[in-house]
């Protein structure tokens, strides 16, 4: 697969959904749930989706649409792996990324900064929480021959941390607060409390494709 294959893709203030980004998943078929497990597990991932309004979803789509076919791949576009159409008209996305490579070595986990582009101390986020995320797009067949995009995590911001445990009552949430933009990067600088922990990186391998 070319490098020109892969496209970097900003999705800017969105609700996130079903975050596993502190460490990877796999889905549990006798529990129908998914649940923590070693990285090195078959199907273990690291994955998070977001909601977008129908005008949002359709952009977002025919961008994806128009990379897939740019890249003048068989067998014809037909989806947008991971994409959803809800009730209320509007549409889901999930991105995801393998706990191992091809070679079975560990593959580092997503990236995740806070409102002023500093590590996020506390990664286990909870649905609702909110910010913006930049995935890398890429042509991919699936299993049943259908052809289409896939979505990889690059690097996720949370301007707005929803945190869980036991009731309602235990849920901590930073509020979104905007302090000008300082113009390093795709990411707005919009403060959110957090402590940095460790350093970002920024690569993406061939094998982290989650097909």
């Amino acid at each position: 697969m070319a490098k020109t294959d892969f496209k970097p893709v900003m999705i800017r203030n969105v609700e996130f959904l079903y975050p596993r980004l502190n460490a990877t998943y796999k889905f549990n078929t006798a529990e129908k749930r998914s649940e923590e497990c070693n990285p090195r597990a078959q199907g273990a991932s690291y994955s998070i989706g977001w909601k977008m309004d129908k005008d949002a979803a359709q952009a977002l789509h025919s961008e994806l649409k128009a990379h897939y076919e740019s890249c003048k791949t068989n067998p014809p576009f037909s989806k947008v792996f991971g994409m959803k159409k809800m009730d209320d008209g509007s549409f889901t996305f999930s991105a995801k990324r393998n706990g191992c490579n091809g070679q079975g070595e560990e593959n580092s986990k997503p990236t995740v900064i806070d409102g002023m582009k500093k590590p996020l101390a506390d990664t286990a986020i909870w649905g609702g929480s909110k910010g913006s995320i930049k995935v890398t797009a890429f042509p991919v067949t699936d299993p049943d021959g259908n052809g289409g995009v896939s979505l990889l995590i690059d690097t996720v911001q949370v301007t707005h941390a929803v945190y869980g445990g036991g009731g309602l009552d235990d849920f901590d949430e930073v509020p979104m607060t905007s302090n000008g933009n300082d113009g390093l990067d795709e990411f707005e600088y919009k403060p959110a409390p957090a402590e940095a922990k460790a350093p970002i990186a920024d690569s993406v391998s061939l094998d982290e494709i989650p097909f």
